[in-house]
């Protein structure tokens, strides 16, 4: 054979080596065991807090109320534009989550949110300088994006319960509370 043939034997000899090895390794690995367990019904688009108790207050005099500020990432930019944060209150008298705005005898919590954190404020109904919020208060978020504010235009957020299972939470993340 001359030139030509020693090279096309060559360049058939690398084929077939290319086409074995290949074969062998698509065709080489299998799974092996049995499928794991269905992980839990939720929902990436909102999410749920666990309770967290507040205790500490700062008076801001420009809104005359007590505040206490806090970090949350999951306030994107999309939620603080379109979306929605809810903010709920413990009752321990009635073992209640109500949603902010809450009246208690003549003063109130409401909340503020923005990209990255929120605010809760205390503050009378009438105008006048508050008393120290004294003892620990209870609180929980929902943060829900605009898509899925969007897909569930019927729900009422300011209900916990009915808010948590719109949006599929995870029993443990977020359980429902009577």
């Amino acid at each position: 054979m001359g030139p030509g043939g020693t090279t096309h034997h060559k360049m058939n000899k690398i084929a077939l080596i290319l086409l074995a090895g290949s074969l062998f390794i698509f065709n080489g690995c299998t799974k092996t065991g049995p499928q794991g367990p269905q992980g839990p019904q939720g929902n990436a688009n909102v999410r749920g807090s666990d309770p967290f108790n507040v205790t500490s207050w700062s008076f801001s005099s420009s809104e005359n109320a007590y505040v206490a500020s806090f970090t949350d990432a999951d306030i994107t930019q999309a939620v603080a534009d379109r979306g929605v944060v809810e903010m709920f209150l413990f009752y321990t008298a009635d073992n209640t989550w109500r949603p902010l705005p809450d009246i208690l005898n003549g003063t109130q919590f409401y909340h503020r949110f923005s990209k990255g954190g929120f605010e809760i404020y205390y503050t009378t109904v009438d105008g006048s300088t508050p008393a120290f919020p004294t003892g620990t208060w209870t609180f929980r978020t929902v943060v829900i994006s605009p898509s899925n504010k969007q897909a569930h235009p019927n729900t009422n957020w300011k209900n916990y319960n009915e808010a948590m299972q719109a949006l599929q939470e995870d029993a443990q993340v977020a359980p429902a509370v009577n």
